[in-house]
């Protein structure tokens, strides 16, 4: 954690070289809004993507739009019967590039909405993060665009791996705390820019409207860039915590958990003044981290998500615990740089759980802290290949 105003380059486009063609970055946020009319509290996400832009730098390619790769030859092989319709192969690959924004919602309700289009037709700063197009900005300080999916459009573009609706945004946000040891490798890079992050402003969806409000949007952003996605992927992040021992709000704690890169997750925290930073890139034994995805039944005998984190060193030990119902997970689809059908598949909630600080003494440990974590970010996800 540094000072605040060196936060803003975090986030500026950083796909060069052998990246712009073969290679993923994006920076997403998330923030809590308030229904206007039912005062209603709704987790939002509002994310931009380039997939290997410039092999395709003019028009967005989808790897999951239908391509028809039959010649005139193996029409007429089949209809003389010289080969079978099976072994034509009917469809091609190919490898995706494009931009896209997505924005939704996470919980009852949930979905995701998305739009395309291609690198040229963006307009990049290379000083900062700005990014801008016909109705989208993407800025340090400033998100606003729109996206409309009719049932007729998704019908005609299954690839769009997105739901019908409309959505809208509006808001300003300003970064408090953020994290610059994330990870760093040659394959994998992963920053926290706004850690904890301050947004207001307005969000619709399908014609309902939300309100966000700086101290209840309790907002997070991130970016991430690399040649692929990790194997598996996990994700834990809040600034929503509250003291089970003091019963106060703790509106200088928030916490960031990534991974897998090369089996390991970086657990990063700050809690009331004290930074711990435990970097996935870090030599292995600076510190011990487990983590575990299982499901369990609730007290009303549904399933439920239960995402187990400890990561300690020398002098801490921090445990988290998160839980979702199965009936509020979403499943959202990222597409691998790599292509041949292949997406990352997430179960993203909008989760709560608990937070627990130690310090080792000696043989055992102090509570320092234990907190309520009323919502988070949570997901995993591992890569498939999809039918879709």
């Amino acid at each position: 954690m540094c000072a605040l105003n060196k936060s803003n380059g975090l986030m500026k486009f950083q796909l060069k070289g052998s990246l712009k063609k073969s290679g993923i970055e994006f920076s997403r946020f998330v923030f809590n809004g308030i229904e206007k009319i039912t005062g209603l509290e709704k987790t939002f996400f509002i994310e931009i993507a380039f997939v290997n832009p410039y092999i395709s730098p003019a028009e967005p390619v989808l790897g999951f739009k239908p391509r028809v790769n039959i010649s005139a030859e193996d029409l007429q092989n089949v209809l003389d019967g010289n080969v079978s319709a099976q072994k034509i192969k009917s469809e091609a690959l190919v490898i995706p590039s494009y931009t896209v924004i997505r924005a939704g919602l996470l919980g009852s309700g949930a979905k995701q909405l998305c739009t395309y289009t291609s690198i040229k037709k963006l307009s990049i700063s290379q000083k900062s993060f700005d990014i801008q197009a016909d109705r989208f900005h993407f800025s340090d300080e400033q998100l606003s665009g729109q996206i409309e999916c009719s049932p007729a459009e998704l019908y005609e573009h299954p690839e769009f791996l997105c739901d019908t609706g409309s959505i809208s945004w509006n808001l300003h946000y300003e970064k408090q705390f953020f994290f610059t040891k994330g990870y760093k490798s040659q394959q994998f890079n992963w920053t926290v820019p706004g850690a904890r992050t301050l947004f207001s402003g307005n969000i619709t969806v399908d014609g309902k409207e939300f309100s966000v409000i700086p101290k209840k949007s309790f907002g997070y952003a991130e970016h991430f860039w690399g040649k692929s996605l990790p194997d598996s992927w996990l994700h834990i992040s809040s600034s929503n915590l509250t003291s089970l021992i003091s019963g106060k709000l703790l509106q200088n704690s928030c916490f960031a958990i990534q991974g897998a890169f090369n089996g390991r997750i970086s657990v990063l925290a700050f809690f009331e003044g004290k930074l711990l930073m435990f970097s996935a890139d870090s030599p292995k034994r600076s510190y011990q981290a487990l983590w575990d995805i299982s499901q369990t039944p609730d007290k009303e005998n549904k399933e439920k998500l239960h995402w187990s984190v400890s990561a300690s060193n020398r002098s801490y030990v921090i445990d988290v615990d998160m839980f979702c119902s199965a009936e509020e997970l979403f499943v959202r689809s990222w597409e691998i740089p790599e292509g041949n059908r292949k997406v990352l598949k997430i179960l993203s909630g909008a989760t709560g759980g608990e937070i627990r600080l130690y310090r080792k003494i000696r043989d055992s440990l102090e509570l320092i802290e234990h907190a309520h974590i009323a919502t988070a970010l949570s997901e995993f996800g591992q890569p498939e290949t999809s039918e879709q």
